[in-house]
């Protein structure tokens, strides 16, 4: 909303949100740079969520990721354009891997998740890896001396 009313800066958002969809970020950082100066540059009392703040975080934000926000040309090109897979993934490998009551030190989750790529190989390397340890088995165990 930039500090409008809600009426005016609906219509504004529309249009750049439509903007940014385009491809177009170069004209809302100008457009929000002009809305920066009607405004003012926020100050070390305003809060969080004041109208000169909020402009300023979002056109700091949208000069940062300016080169990474070409949709057009990813939405051309077939390249996803949001997070939700990944997020997706990392929500399967917390629940996975950290678990409710699953504790693991980083070397544990390394070798799990060694063995976890292991078992989803094309190439089977587990079945090879229980295939020699079976060859090579001799039946007595070894353990450690205490020193």
């Amino acid at each position: 909303m930039a500090g409008r009313p809600f009426g005016q800066g609906w219509t504004v958002y529309v249009r750049w949100i439509g903007l940014v969809w385009q491809g177009r970020v170069a004209e809302v950082i100008t457009e929000l740079g002009l809305r920066q100066e009607e405004l003012g540059l926020p100050t070390k009392d305003d809060s969080e969520t004041s109208p000169r703040r909020v402009v300023a975080d979002t056109l700091r934000y949208l000069k940062n990721n300016q080169d990474r926000m070409k949709y057009d040309e990813y939405r051309r090109l077939g390249l996803p354009i949001t997070s939700s897979h990944v997020e997706s993934t990392v929500k399967q490998f917390n629940r996975r891997v950290k678990g409710t009551e699953k504790f693991w030190s980083e070397e544990e989750a390394e070798a799990l998740l060694q063995l976890r790529a292991d078992y989803l190989s094309e190439t089977e390397p587990m079945e090879e890896f229980w295939q020699e340890r079976e060859a090579a088995a001799t039946g007595r165990r070894c353990y450690r001396r205490a020193i």
